[in-house]
């Protein structure tokens, strides 16, 4: 009976990890594509854009809902190997123990964007009830593994684990060349054309645009939406209707001729803008 209760246990376990893997694709893919929102945005202050593509939505350059779609794959690995080696129960609980402290950093995150993501928080209170369900397990177990069962078990797939999570650091951080393209010009055309980008300083993906031009970005008409950024232009936004930032729009002779909202690399801008990358 009490085998089967901890068997049941460690299901519902994998059932959490495939709801928390398939909610945390869904917010790598609104992390990247801004432009059509989410359908778990209600407000300025109940978004999962809004936190999803914040500053504090990348660790180190890595995606943190990438991250949290990792740790629910080996989530689910952990608790199935835990069935056949009790010794794995450890690395169940210090895997959710890990995945507490992310959870820490981004509800940080949302007390300081003053923001709350849905779909966060449903992968916040599944860590939350790993940690609780592998500690309940722990408890109740007769003979508890040590740190050094654990070892002799599962040396290879703890080595294994430790650098799939860092190769995500790797391949995010990996230097990649930098465009031979006269960026100081290509950015004094896209303001001589009146193309303006509304944007807010605690938006991520305007960090990775201003990061995109470097000391050139100084060319570049940026109009701070947020109420607490420098120098901002609430108003401004409002009555453009700027519904998430970055948004991009060509304006001539006090005309909207286009509008765009997300992240453009030089090729899109060049595009959007009519300037020539040079």
């Amino acid at each position: 009976m009490q085998k089967e209760r901890e068997h049941f246990l460690l299901k519902v376990l994998i059932v959490l990890g495939i709801i928390a893997f398939l909610t945390s694709l869904y917010l790598v893919k609104n992390h990247y594509d801004v432009s059509t929102g989410s359908f778990c945005d209600f407000g300025a202050t109940i978004s999962c854009s809004l936190v999803n593509t914040s500053i504090y939505s990348e660790f180190l350059n890595v995606p943190v809902a990438f991250m949290g779609a990792l740790w629910a794959t080996f989530l689910m690995l952990i608790a199935w190997w835990t069935m056949e080696k009790r010794s794995y129960l450890l690395a169940l609980i210090l895997w959710s123990v890990f995945g507490l402290g992310a959870v820490i950093y981004f509800i940080i995150a949302e007390i300081i964007l003053k923001a709350l993501c849905p779909f966060c928080t449903l992968v916040h209170v599944i860590v939350l009830a790993s940690l609780i369900i592998s500690l309940a397990l722990y408890t109740k177990e007769k003979n508890k593994p040590t740190l050094k069962e654990l070892w002799n078990d599962a040396h290879s797939f703890i080595i294994f684990l430790v650098l799939v999570n860092l190769l995500p650091f790797i391949i995010f951080n990996w230097p990649q060349q930098e465009p031979d393209v006269d960026l100081d010009t290509f950015a004094q055309c896209i303001d001589t054309n009146g193309v303006n980008m509304y944007g807010s300083f605690r938006c991520g993906a305007c960090a990775k645009e201003r990061k995109l031009f470097g000391d050139s970005f100084q060319y570049i008409n940026e109009i701070e939406c947020h109420p607490e950024g420098e120098n901002p232009q609430t108003e401004l936004c409002l009555a453009k209707g700027i519904e998430g930032t970055p948004t991009w729009i060509l304006e001539q002779n006090g005309t909207e001729m286009k509008r765009f909202q997300g992240y453009m690399d030089l090729e899109d801008l060049a595009d959007f803008s009519g300037c020539q990358l040079q």
